[in-house]
């Protein structure tokens, strides 16, 4: 089976963000499945990095890479980073149809937005289907952060645009349960034509540790009990209720909060740590990916978070390792979303409203006062981790999918009803 990919970030990039997890299910796949044939065409751009230094052309072990120059989206404003999108699109779809290869399926993320505009064309110019992996709706996100009108002329033709983009593949892939809500009520597209299927988790990478000997501990001075962000700062992220729970809970000098990575909000927390003198808070950068399995073990709890009217929208991928690292997650997320679905079902963390400092600070505390409770969730966490979200199980529901939408392409008929797997199979392990 040949099989293209198409994303602006992919390997060596290990910044983050969708490259790295992209990268890291790629070489996965091709590993453990010899019958694969798999090109990427990608960006010469790092995620967070030098613009341009990639080289154009790479056989990684197996997978070969076609990186494309493009002008990177960062630090401009929103019509210019469209107009980048756009070129890196356009070029992608040109790269698609003068490439001479045959392919049974294509496989486009939601980086660029745009990018699925080229396997759209490309489908209908050569009736090659394409599988449209939704890491994130960014225009939904807009949307619901205020930050562009749903009623305006450009948001109602890009919805409709998205619309066509979801209708047009073969299957969808969304994160959680509530985004395949979500894509399902907001496209009106077939809930048989979406499947669910978390981000891996690196189970021989990121493993349980006895906190009290690690380097990120030694290394910050932290002793006693320690809450961790570890992540992107996000603008759809709330991090007031962080900080205003932190403050909250200034009197317990033995509770410590670590803010660790950067982000479009980075500036802002900083600001209301140095304002209100939150001398519990410790604002640190990015660990290298070799310690982040020290860094999670650090933890005696984690926090998820989301800005109201989020959900369904995104899926924290930070979630699945701290599962993985066995330590319990406390999540700022609505009742509904699928972090709060997997804490209620697997008894591994708490999850709090949105906007409730007290409630969050209370939970903490009362977490802080019940390390057997922090066990239990702990222990619970690692276990479920190793039942459903390692690279096995996510690649496994990935090669269902494939097979499925190859097989129905070669039949002539839609996806899902002419395969060998249901798309039940591809749904999370219960």
């Amino acid at each position: 089976m040949r099989i293209c990919i198409l994303s602006e970030y992919f390997y060596p990039d290990s910044t983050g963000g969708t490259g790295t997890v992209l990268s890291k299910l790629i070489r996965h796949l091709k590993d453990n499945n010899d019958h694969l044939e798999i090109d990427v065409i990608a960006s010469r751009n790092l995620f967070r990095g030098e613009v341009g230094k990639l080289s154009a052309r790479e056989e990684w072990e197996g997978v070969n890479i076609f990186r494309l120059k493009a002008p990177a989206p960062r630090k401009k404003s929103v019509k210019r980073r469209l107009a980048a999108n756009m070129v890196f699109t356009a070029r992608a779809f040109m790269r698609l149809m003068t490439a001479r290869r045959k392919y049974d399926l294509v496989m486009v993320v939601t980086a660029p937005p745009t990018l699925p505009l080229a396997a759209k064309l490309f489908s209908g110019l050569t009736k090659t289907p394409y599988v449209y992996l939704v890491y994130d709706l960014y225009l939904d996100m807009a949307i619901a952060m205020k930050m562009v009108s749903p009623t305006s002329r450009i948001t109602k033709t890009f919805r409709k645009v998205q619309k066509g983009w979801f209708h047009g593949a073969a299957r969808t892939v969304v994160l959680g349960r509530c985004m395949r809500d979500h894509v399902s009520s907001t496209y009106s597209l077939d809930l048989e034509k979406i499947g669910v299927i978390p981000i891996p988790s690196n189970l021989d990478m990121i493993v349980p540790m006895p906190k009290e000997t690690t380097k990120f501990r030694s290394d910050n001075g932290i002793k006693d009990f320690l809450v961790l962000y570890a992540g992107n700062f996000a603008q759809y992220q709330d991090f007031d209720t962080l900080l205003d729970a932190a403050k909250l809970l200034g009197h317990r000098s033995d509770i410590t909060f670590a803010f660790v990575g950067d982000g479009a909000k980075k500036e802002y927390i900083a600001n209301r740590v140095a304002k209100e003198n939150l001398s519990n808070v410790k604002m640190l950068p990015f660990v290298p990916e070799e310690q982040l399995c020290d860094m999670l073990a650090s933890a005696d709890v984690s926090l998820v978070t989301l800005e109201r009217g989020i959900e369904g929208l995104a899926v924290p991928s930070k979630f699945y390792n701290i599962m993985a690292s066995g330590r319990a997650t406390v999540a700022c997320v609505p009742s509904a979303s699928e972090v709060a679905h997997v804490i209620a079902e697997s008894d591994c963390g708490v999850q709090v409203d949105q906007e409730d400092a007290g409630a969050l600070a209370a939970a903490l505390e009362r977490l802080a006062n019940d390390p057997q409770s922090l066990e239990r969730m702990g222990a619970n966490a690692r276990r479920v981790c190793e039942e459903n979200y390692g690279f096995n199980q996510i690649g496994k529901k990935f090669l269902n999918i494939f097979n499925d939408v190859a097989a129905s392409n070669s039949q002539g008929l839609p996806s899902g009803k002419g395969g060998t797997t249901p798309l039940g199979a591809v749904s999370r392990t219960k």
